[in-house]
Parts: structure tokens; sequence; C-alpha cells
């Protein structure tokens, strides 16, 4: 996997896309408009912490007024996996001996500071060890831990791919917690040195500099000019205050999100909503996903407080690209859904009930592999309800769930509050999870059957593969509404030359619906280990770059927790992380070589086949019938995972087959010759369709 390069010159640097800023003043402040400037990212709570920050530290340092410093407090930045409240940029690019210095004397020439402005009253505070901790409602939350992963979400980031693979390393980070309305003299154990420093409500600019950290003799963590490795002023602020905007497809999204009313069919169970278990079941392209964030959005209307649980690191990145479209379209009272991954949701609410202390054992004693399990081990051994601050949570992807991770939801939340989204052909773990156990209230059983995402043309083509892999009981119905759509299919052993040919029928299409900007667009590829040697998320990104485009490289570990922030990426991602994400127009490359991986590899319970067999079969159990059993195991294992990619698409599904003979080209043939016109064929290896 290719990996991002460094800036290193003026040309790489001129290539950059241009910046749409929020950089704009507060009307009507108290701040005077001179070094200081106060930049709203967003709406939000924390404008009278910026406001009275920047009076702080006027009144303590008046040479901050000084025409050369430029010194921007922001509030409310929107990072796509978190919110920073508070966050400070400073640059002063004087010589060292005119520039301000530390109260020990060492000249500051530039940092870079996030600062956890909390306040609360003193005695809704208390020191653990070396970490603060303030409270909210009956439970304890750590500021220190939230200063860090504030932090951390900052420096992911600035480290994401600025255009293609182009990236600057990260800015060092000083961090510090700001009690506005305590003092030292109102706490017995406050700790006299600790990781993150902790201000009072006396903060003043000598105090906040004097714990920052040192490169070579200065305070300094931003370059003088846009060429280089690291960020300058400019970069950084212009990175951190870019306007995200949505597509004329976002905006579709965002409708039906939050204007279009529910249908009759939806009306009964969401009228229901709190008195029963809601299982969502249907086929990829059903709307599941969209069905939950619908849900969710509902119930932040009504007031609930809700949190949409998935462990789709792609998906996550595109369910919070939405959400921020929400929350501003809604604005600052709208009580935003929330959306985590279920290894941070298990990790937070087991901090939140047990304390950062326990926590911190977690961590120590176990692997990262078997923490998640430790952790719920504890939870749902405990007496006690764990507090997590949410009413009501909505499960992704319930069918591969484990039966303890399961457990610990419904202790977690009353199982009426409980809404999960089961995938019928979509089940890709060992164990297929049953929700709705005997014991369990039920508000519905719902079945999702039409395509809420692909065109009505393609989702025929789709059935009619389903066909031919002997899936009888496909019922996936087109949407009556939803016309068009279209089926290409690229025959091309040279992945190189496919690459380029499903990069131009994506320009093309974007060429032909003007309103589709790339963005929109989804490409699917395989790991180089399932695609026998060839490596397409390098090929996609030396397409990129030789072709001046841009993309969001959702392959790479980094870039993935990112979600796109242009509209001039192309998204691409792994097929394993390809569940719930949509494309206007979808490119699936290598997809007979994926399918033939998973025929391969299947990741089946061979033990928990037996066991079933042996209850069926007794002592007539012999190893033929168990190898008939398994190796249709195996295949429907691997169809369910081919279904998924091939119901990502909107409008154009393009497929990418690396050899006509594969299983795969075989089926799309005979598709393509009992339904002469379904099928575009294109590329070398392509067969002559008359």
């Amino acid at each position: 996997m290719s990996k991002g390069i460094r800036l290193n010159d003026a040309e790489r640097i001129r290539k950059l896309p241009p910046v749409a800023t929020l950089h704009k003043p507060i009307s009507g402040s108290s701040i005077p408009r001179m070094t200081v400037q106060i930049s709203p990212c967003a709406p939000n709570r924390e404008k009278h912490n910026a406001e009275l920050l920047a009076k702080t530290l006027l009144s303590t340092k008046p040479e901050l007024e000084h025409p050369d410093i430029r010194l921007e407090i922001l509030y409310g930045l929107h990072l796509p996996d978190r919110q920073i409240d508070l966050m400070v940029l400073y640059y002063d690019p004087r010589p060292p001996e005119l520039q301000l210095k530390t109260p020990a004397g060492e000249p500051i020439h530039s940092f870079v500071a996030v600062i956890e402005a909390k306040a609360h009253s003193p005695s809704l505070v208390q020191f653990v060890g070396s970490h603060c901790e303030v409270r909210y409602g009956r439970a304890w939350h750590d500021a220190t831990d939230q200063c860090n992963d504030q932090t951390y979400a900052l420096r992911k980031y600035q480290g994401s791919t600025l255009k293609g693979t182009i990236r600057r390393d990260p800015a060092y980070t000083q961090r510090a917690i700001w009690l506005t309305r305590a003092y030292l003299s109102n706490f017995r154990n406050a700790p006299a040195d600790s990781g993150i420093p902790v201000h009072f409500a006396d903060l003043s600019w000598d105090q906040l500099v004097a714990g920052f950290s040192l490169y070579q003799g200065a305070v300094r963590a931003l370059q003088d000019n846009r060429q280089g490795f690291r960020h300058s002023f400019a970069t950084l602020l212009n990175l951190l205050t870019y306007e995200v905007k949505p597509t004329k497809l976002d905006l579709k999204r965002l409708n039906a999100l939050s204007r279009t009313r529910f249908d009759a069919d939806k009306t009964a169970y969401i009228r229901n909503l709190g008195t029963g278990l809601l299982i969502l079941r249907g086929r990829g392209g059903t709307g599941k996903t969209f069905a939950l964030l619908q849900i969710a959005v509902h119930l932040a209307k009504l007031g609930k407080r809700s949190v949409l649980i998935t462990y789709n690191h792609g998906l996550l990145a595109d369910i919070n690209r939405l959400l921020r479209f929400i929350g501003e379209e809604e604005g600052e009272e709208f009580n935003v859904p929330k959306c985590q991954t279920r290894y941070s949701f298990i990790r937070d609410t087991f901090e939140g009930h047990f304390g950062s202390a326990a926590e911190r054992t977690i961590i120590q004693d176990f692997s990262l592999s078997d923490r998640e399990e430790a952790r719920l081990t504890r939870l749902t051994q405990e007496k006690d309800t764990p507090d997590h601050g949410f009413d009501y949570v909505l499960v992704d992807e319930g069918q591969d769930w484990s039966e303890l991770q399961r457990n610990f939801i419904y202790k977690a939340f009353d199982p009426k509050n409980v809404i999960v989204a089961d995938g019928i052909d979509q089940f890709v773990d060992r164990n297929r999870c049953k929700w709705d156990l005997d014991q369990i209230p039920m508000n519905r059983r719902h079945s999702l059957r039409s395509s809420r995402r692909t065109k009505g043309a393609t989702c025929q083509t789709v059935a009619e593969i389903a066909r031919e892999l002997r899936l009888t009981d496909w019922d996936l119905e087109p949407d009556p509404d939803a016309h068009g759509g279209r089926f290409t299919v690229i025959v091309e052993p040279d992945a190189q030359r496919a690459v380029s040919l499903g990069l131009e029928l994506l320009e093309a299409d974007q060429k032909e619906e003007p309103t589709v900007r790339a963005v929109d667009n989804l490409i699917c590829l395989p790991s180089e280990k399932m695609s026998c040697g060839a490596d397409y998320p390098r090929l996609i990104d030396d397409a990129i770059s030789k072709a001046s485009k841009d993309s969001w490289r959702g392959f790479d570990k980094n870039d993935r927790r990112i979600y796109p922030m242009r509209e001039e990426q192309i998204r691409a991602i792994q097929y394993q992380s390809c569940r719930g994400m949509e494309g206007w127009t979808t490119l699936c490359l290598g997809l007979d070589q994926f399918f033939a991986h998973q025929l391969r590899n299947p990741q089946i319970d061979e033990e928990r086949l037996e066991a079933r067999l042996r209850q069926e079969h007794g002592i007539f159990l012999d190893d033929n019938t168990f190898k008939v059993a398994r190796d249709a195991e195996v295949r429907m294992f691997a169809v369910n995972w081919l279904m998924i990619p091939l119901t990502r698409s909107i409008d154009h599904l393009v497929v990418h087959v690396f050899d006509l003979q594969s299983e795969l080209g075989q089926i799309l043939k005979q598709v393509s010759d009992r339904s002469s016109g379904s099928i575009e064929w294109i590329g070398s290896g392509a067969p002559l369709v008359i």
C-alpha cells in the first residue's frame, strides 16, 4: 500500500486546491480587531469561553497587540470524529530577540494549543492522581483524557492528505485545561505537576506559556512559509477553517433525512419507538443504514439523544460527514446524533462507568485484541446499568455482532430503546447474531425489500446475477420511482489499464450529469493479497496523481478516519469496508479476484457447523455429508460478500474482471447473453456482443 508523500518543494504546494474559509471575526464582539482574532468554525456554546480567553490574554499581556503577531482563537472546530471546543494558533515572525518570552526567558515563535475549558463549580471538579475530572449528572468524566483525545484527533486530521497522496507533518500541539470558575485554593489535592497543565480562573498569558514544550530552545511549532514539510500559520488556519460544502446528492440525502415524512408503512413503527425492539431487515441497497439515520434525526427533533454504532470506519466517515451537514442546517440547539465505532462506544462506556483509572488498567493488562472483550465482560457482570448519556441506540450490521456484544447493549439500554439493522445477505462473520430473543419485547420486525439505492435497470441486472449464483430467495425489488441505471463490465488483465478505463468512465459520467461531483462516486478495490499481486491502491494513487486529480484514500488507515473534505475527492475504499456506502457511479476493481479469494479463504465456523450436523444426522453423519454442507456454506459466504459491492451503485455500476473465464466473468457473460443490452462490455478481453 502506498504511503502519503511529504511536501518538499514549491511545485507541489502550487498544486494544492484553493481554500475557502470561515475566517471571520465575530460581529459585535467586544474584542477589538487587532492581533487577536476569534473565528467561529461552527455555531457553538464555547463562544463565551473564546471571548473570555481573548480578554484574559490581552489584559495580562498587552504586547500581544503588536501588528506583527498573529493570534487566532478558534472555537467549535469540527473534526471528522471529534469537536474541539477551544484552540489557539500563535505566530510571531520577528527575530528571537524581539519575540515575546516565556517566564523562563525562551522566545515564543509559534504554538498550536488545544484548551479544554470547563465552567464547572469547584464542587463538580476533582483530581484523581494527575488527572482532572468533572461531573456531568451522576458520572465523572476525565477532562485530561478528553484533552488528550482532542489533541490526538487534531494530529490525525493535520496528517491526512491535502491532495491525492500529498500530506504535511502535524504541528506539535500544546495542551491545557482551564477551569474558568475555580481557583487553586479550592482544592486540597491538586497535583503540583501533571501531564496536562491545569489553569484556573486567574489564568494569565505567562501561566499559559510557562509550561509549553520547547523545540531547539524556543516555543516553536510552525514554519515561516508555505513551502516545507510542516504547516505554516496560514496553511494550518486554512485547513482548520476549510468550509466543507454538501453536493447536490448530499442535499438530496439531507432532505430525505430531515424533511421527508415517513410513509404509512414506517409511521406505524416510528410511532411505537420505545415500546419494543425494532429490527430492520433487508438486503444490500434497501437503505437499512439510511433508515437508522432517518430515525436518529427524528429522535433528535423530539429531544432524544441517540448513538448509531458501526464498526466500519469508511461508513463512519460517510455518516459523520452527513451529520455535520445536518447539524449546520438545524442550528446550534439541535442535538446532533452521534455515530461511533463499536469499539470506541464500549471503551467510552467502560471509562464513564468505572473511571479513567480502570480504563488505564485495561490498557496496561490486555493486548489491543483482548481489550474489548475484557471491558465487555466486566460491564455485563456489573449490577448497575452503565451510564452512557444516550436514550436510544441504533445498531448497524447487527447480524455480525457477538452474543457478548449484544448482551452488553441490552445491559446498557432498555431493549425497548434498541433499533437494529440486520443484513439478510450481508452476514460475513462466523456466527449470525440473534437479537429478537424470547424475553425481549418487540416493536416490529420490519422487512425492507425495495432498492432505495440502485436504479431499476441496474437492480434488475443484479437480480439476474443473484439467480445465476443460485440465490433463490433474492427478493430485492427495483424502486418503481428510480428509473434508469447502467451496468458496464471491463474485461482487462492489465490492472493499470483497468484503473485508467474505470477513471475515464467516472469522468464521463460526471460530464453527463453536471450536478454530480467526484466525491459522489465510489471505487471499491481488493487488497494486494486478494488480487494476486496487483497493487490497486498504488495504481489508484498513481493514476490520480498523473491526472492532477484528488482522492479520499479510504484504503489508507489514517485517511479512512477522516471523512472527505473536498468535493473534488474521488472516494476509494477496500471491499472489506464498503458495506453501507454508495456511489452515483461505483467502480468495482478486480471483483472476480475478490470473489475467488473469498471462496479460497472462507471465514466459517466449522466446529459449529459440525455440531449442527451431528444434531441433525446423529451417528449417520459421514465425511461426505460434512463436505457437502461445508462447501455450501463456503460458497454462501463468498456469494454474500460478492452481493455487497454489487449493490453499492446509484446510477452506474462498473465491474472490472481480470479474466473473462473466471467464475464471475462467465456468470456476467451468461446474464448478458440471456438479456441482450443489459450489460455494456469494454476492455481488451471483452467478448464480442451482437
